[in-house]
């Protein structure tokens, strides 16, 4: 069994494929997924995918268009990056991307559920990975606070909050085309 020494760069995704258990893989960072999210993590996971899964279901049924939603453990492999990431949930909008061994490209929308011992990697590592992969929009919620911020990818190519809001709030996300209510 090959594990990686925590905070040690340099890791490839051949590397990567050797290890037991869960990882992550950040430029060259090795990151555990474990040991596994809390209940409370949990919930919000599950209220999430549901509302965005009703969300997208009542969208094709308006001919909205065929996204899928993804949710974790599954691995997402960004173009021109030697990373492995596993996001919390994911929505992708084109067929092609979604492959044998996860998703291979560029997903619509990445959300991640903020947890105390990962807060800092989805707020600075991973956001600066999502932004400069061009992911359009990405979902940081926040249970503890009971809060969600939406970041849209600007022209410019920088992520700009375009909503932050409360449990209970109407979120519109996929530039629009569907919205769902937190918590």
């Amino acid at each position: 069994m090959s594990l990686p020494e925590p905070k040690h760069s340099g890791y490839t995704i051949e590397d990567w494929k050797t290890w037991e258990g869960r990882w992550e893989l950040i430029h060259g960072f090795a990151y555990a997924m474990t040991p596994a999210p809390s209940p409370g993590h949990q919930r919000t996971s599950l209220r999430l995918v549901r509302a965005i899964a009703d969300a997208l279901d009542e969208g094709k049924r308006r001919g909205g268009g065929e996204c899928e939603l993804f949710f974790a453990p599954i691995d997402l492999y960004l173009p021109h990056e030697e990373s492995v990431y596993q996001p919390d949930i994911l929505v992708v909008c084109d067929p092609a991307k979604v492959t044998g061994r996860g998703i291979e490209g560029v997903p619509d929308l990445v959300a991640e559920i903020l947890s105390p011992g990962t807060a800092s990697k989805d707020l600075v590592r991973k956001r600066w990975a999502y932004e400069a992969a061009g992911i359009p929009e990405y979902l940081i919620v926040d249970p503890e606070e009971a809060v969600a911020e939406l970041l849209r990818l600007e022209p410019e190519g920088h992520y700009h909050s375009v909503a932050r809001v409360e449990w209970g709030a109407n979120l519109p996300i996929l530039g629009g085309r569907i919205s769902i209510t937190l918590g």
